[in-house]
């Protein structure tokens, strides 16, 4: 934690700051904004101890205004029902003081800033400056892989990278046509045996002359 000139930690200015507005101490609020101010010179102590200073104010103030307000009116029942009526208000607006209060030394405890409503913009507007807005949250969208480009039924496409167009399913036609020139069926032709071959004798000798003459 920071520390300031005089070795106390510069936190310390704010949280006592604001537990003075939980007792209801505005004296004390304020002199240890100034003293943060003026003595330790440090902007972000001094902002946060002029937040506390200003909730005991308003704290104060209120209390105050409903106490004078009721001081005026005597009517008997009336004045009765304004009494409560006021007391409530003003319980109203120290128990918001005390819970503003507590979130904020929780969050200087931290050296963040305590964000009072309204009062922090007036801090900063004491210091010459404007309140710096929040910046907004950026979501992230999760990775997504590229994906490449298809063509028709789910088949990455060959072509330039340009998807190709969905082409129709073949449909087949109904009723189911006959072919407009079929081919003959195959006839079928038994096997030819050749006719079987007789066996030639040998011719008979011739006979001589003499011998036909003798007979």
């Amino acid at each position: 934690m920071k520390k300031g000139k005089f070795g106390i930690v510069l936190c310390f200015y704010p949280i006592a700051a604001f537990a003075a507005v939980i007792l209801n101490s505005p004296i004390i609020c304020l002199a240890l904004a100034a003293a943060a101010i003026f003595l330790e010179k440090d902007e972000w102590a001094g902002r946060q101890s002029l937040q506390a200073w200003m909730a005991s104010v308003v704290v104060f103030f209120f209390n105050g205004l409903f106490k004078n307000v009721m001081g005026l009116i005597h009517v008997p029942f009336l004045s009765t029902m304004l009494s409560v009526a006021a007391g409530v208000l003003g319980a109203l607006v120290y128990l918001g003081a005390i819970i503003l209060s507590v979130l904020a030394i929780l969050r200087v405890a931290k050296e963040e800033e305590a964000n009072v409503p309204l009062l922090s913009s007036l801090a900063y507007r004491i210091y010459g400056k404007v309140r710096p807005k929040p910046a907004p949250s950026q979501y992230a969208a999760p990775y997504q892989p590229p994906q490449q480009p298809t063509g028709g039924y789910g088949y990455p496409n060959p072509g330039n990278g340009a998807p190709a167009a969905p082409q129709p399913p073949y449909a087949a036609p109904y009723p189911p046509q006959a072919p407009a020139n079929p081919a003959p069926a195959p006839q079928y032709a038994p096997p030819v045996n050749p006719a079987p071959q007789t066996p030639q004798q040998p011719a008979a000798p011739a006979q001589s002359d003499g011998q036909n003459g003798a007979v």
